[in-house]
């Protein structure tokens, strides 16, 4: 169970780099594997450090108090997600522009690596909070943010990648929902 919750968690917390990967995409803009393992780098590591917050946290509070807490959070946030998804006024459709091929430079990986890792900072300190294995988690992060990055940037403009890129918040929210739920059920 603990594999299952650290990869919803993972999935839920890099959901935004498909969507990015998605962007560049439609832009017809290349996001290499050395970019993406920057961006995935980054991400994987302040999920690291924000973890290690956490764990500090759960030194002051109880475990079963902690634990609680966390969920509770998980799913409050996912319901925000929600919330705001459906609050948000639809999207127009981009229309695609024919432009030259470019790859994303370095400066440009690590710029987006910083901003895709923000919504991480507070879901690690939760995700540590809930007794989640670090180890597993960041690795997972990692491996997902390179997927989901990858993957959006090929899929481009197809069907799928719109249905998931109009409905973001609404898919991280409700893993973030199901992670809480999961994370109430079995102790760790």
């Amino acid at each position: 169970m603990s594999f299952l919750l650290a990869l919803i968690f993972s999935l839920s917390s890099n959901l935004d780099n498909f969507v990015i990967g998605l962007s560049y995409g439609v832009k017809n803009e290349r996001i290499s594997l050395t970019a993406n393992g920057i961006i995935a780098f980054i991400t994987a590591f302040i999920t690291f450090i924000s973890m290690l917050g956490g764990k500090l946290i759960t030194h002051i509070i109880p475990n079963y108090v902690s634990n609680e807490l966390g969920s509770a959070i998980f799913i409050l946030m996912g319901s925000w997600f929600i919330g705001s998804d459906l609050l948000q006024k639809k999207k127009q459709q981009q229309k695609q522009q024919q432009k030259q091929r470019t790859v994303l430079n370095f400066k440009g990986a690590v710029m987006l690596g910083l901003l895709l890792s923000i919504n991480n900072i507070g879901v690690g300190i939760l995700g540590s909070i809930t007794h989640l294995d670090i180890t597993l988690v960041v690795t997972l992060t990692f491996i997902t943010g390179i997927f989901l990055t990858y993957a959006g940037n090929h899929i481009g403009h197809s069907v799928i990648g719109n249905i998931v890129g109009k409905y973001n918040n609404l898919i991280s929210g409700s893993l973030l929902i199901i992670l809480g739920i999961l994370s109430l059920l079995f102790k760790f």
